[in-house]
């Protein structure tokens, strides 16, 4: 009967393993990877923090670091997730990126990402003329001005394709603002504008503060789970 039932759990959590890793290959294109602010004479240097949670269940943190150095930014970003069941971790997640930025365009680009034991690498350095991207040792060139989902400037919201450094893939994006409503920010609950951005994959839901910038996105995983940012008010 001990037999029956430990292999009735194995099964189980084979079967929770699959599920996550479908709820994360659709959130993965845009919300697990390193995104990069746009590089400006306004461009500040400072720090988001954000908890991470599958509905309600912690899983994990994302954080981005920003270095202002004259018309450069510099941009450090870091992921970690876990989803559990029982004592099994049935999905895992991990990234980190480093990005340099001028006049709004992405100059060059070392990213890379666990996906659940899927590994990529991502490196790139702008030529002038277009981004000459490494991906898994593999070499394109993406032309033009090149932004990530620079999602903490709302000016990125204006852009119609937009790289995603986990994969080196330059994703259609669709971007509606959706009117303003109250969200909980710290102690305190701040008018916020809400837009939904879309790519032929997922839809995500973002939240944007006139007093303090980007406080929270959402996405359905389309399992049923809502992948929910809540940002952390610095203290």
């Amino acid at each position: 009967m001990e037999i029956k039932q430990s292999g009735s759990r194995r099964a189980t959590a084979q079967q929770s393993q699959a599920t996550a890793s479908r709820w994360w290959s659709a959130a993965a294109v845009a919300l697990m990877i390193g995104a990069a602010p746009l590089a400006s004479a306004n461009t500040e240097s400072g720090s988001f923090r954000f908890k991470v949670f599958l509905d309600q269940d912690p899983i994990g943190e994302h954080s981005f670091d920003i270095r202002a150095l004259g018309e450069d930014a510099q941009v450090s970003s870091r992921a970690s997730f876990d989803i559990n069941f029982w004592i099994f971790t049935a999905y895992s997640y991990r990234h980190e990126s480093r990005e340099t930025w001028r006049d709004g365009c992405l100059q060059t680009i070392d990213a890379s990402t666990d996906d659940n034991g899927k590994d990529y690498r991502v490196r790139g350095e702008d030529s002038g003329e277009s981004l000459a991207l490494s991906v898994n040792g593999e070499s394109r060139r993406l032309p033009g001005c090149v932004m990530t989902f620079a999602y903490w400037d709302r000016d990125f919201l204006k852009q119609n394709r937009l790289l995603n450094p986990q994969t080196g893939e330059l994703v259609p994006v669709r971007v509606q603002p959706q009117g303003t409503e109250s969200i909980r920010f710290g102690s305190e609950d701040v008018a916020a504008a809400r837009y939904k951005l879309s790519t032929d994959e997922l839809e995500l839901t973002l939240w944007y503060s006139d007093k303090h910038g980007w406080i929270g996105l959402e996405s359905d995983t389309g399992k049923g789970k809502t992948l929910r940012y809540q940002r952390m008010a610095p203290t």
